[in-house]
């Protein structure tokens, strides 16, 4: 082999070197990258998780303090954030009732519809809201209870 074949030889393993250290080098960068968001994207999943627990338990702690809300509110929006969690506690002797009062008003309109009801209408699901409530009341206080002591983890 002479020397001028050797020494381009030694070029290209030299180039190729270089070359996969680039590559290898912007791969990693690439990862890091990566798994940076990843770690963004999983930490903001914890505080949404986060942030939902404290509403399930600020609307525990509110519920029976505050007279504007109704167990019918807090059991629909607890429900819902209960879902978001991923949490299904309907099978909990009384936190079921949590599920029943949502499972039982559904049908009931919220929001701007509820404001565009007649007055007799408002009345009548009222009445069916407070029948509900009175009907599954202390199970709704033990749901309160349980729900501000369990463990989101």
């Amino acid at each position: 082999m002479s020397t001028t074949s050797y020494f381009i030889a030694l070029a290209v393993c030299l180039l190729l070197i270089v070359a996969s250290i680039y590559f290898i080098s912007r791969q990693l960068k690439l990862n890091k990258q990566r798994a940076d968001r990843i770690q963004a994207g999983e930490q903001r999943l914890q505080e949404e998780r986060a942030k939902r627990v404290e509403s399930v338990r600020i609307l525990m702690q509110a519920i029976e303090e505050d007279d504007k809300l109704t167990w019918t509110e807090v059991a629909i929006r607890v429900k819902n954030l209960l879902d978001q969690l991923s949490i299904d506690l309907s099978e909990h002797e009384s936190v079921s009732a949590i599920y029943v009062i949502e499972q039982n008003t559904q049908h009931i309109p919220t929001h701007d519809q509820w404001n565009e009801l007649p007055l007799k209408a408002r009345r009548k699901y009222r009445d069916e809201m407070d029948a509900l409530e009175a009907k599954h009341l202390e199970q709704l206080r033990q749901a309160k209870i349980d729900l501000l002591a369990y463990k989101f983890d």
